[in-house]
């Protein structure tokens, strides 16, 4: 899941917490700054990102599994029960999700007025690609 920006209305506590609840190894990509919300909340597979940077996954086919790439090291297999294994021939999908400039400002509260990232995104995966503005 890509966050744009960690206004209430694309950041909702409940929101996220039901998308958790009912995907449990789901992936949150969030923009540079907003880690700490996640990890406060109590949330923990975070991906933050600075713009232009980006971040290889692989989705098992497996119900419940996800796949981090992680260079020549391999990959790994985050399943339902938080164990993680080792991927071998998994023929699920891969792709790549880069963090992107986006500029408007952020905030959730008055006194943190653009102290976090705001960014689009870009999504490829089988050879075609998608922008997210936010």
């Amino acid at each position: 899941m890509i966050i744009s920006h960690n206004h209430y209305d694309h950041l909702s506590y409940p929101t996220i917490k039901r998308i958790e609840e009912k995907h449990p190894n789901v992936q949150f990509f969030a923009p540079l700054g907003n880690k700490k919300w996640f990890m406060d909340a109590g949330f923990k597979n975070i991906t933050e990102l600075d713009w232009w940077e980006s971040k290889d996954i692989h989705l098992a086919k497996s119900k419940g599994k996800v796949v981090e790439q992680g260079g020549s090291a391999g990959a790994v297999v985050r399943q339902a029960n938080g164990q993680q294994t080792t991927s071998g021939g998994d023929s699920g999908i891969s792709a790549n999700i880069g963090c992107l400039p986006c500029q408007h400002t952020s905030g959730r509260m008055p006194w943190d007025k653009s102290r976090t990232l705001w960014a689009s995104w870009s999504v490829e995966s089988g050879g075609k690609k998608v922008w997210f503005g936010g």
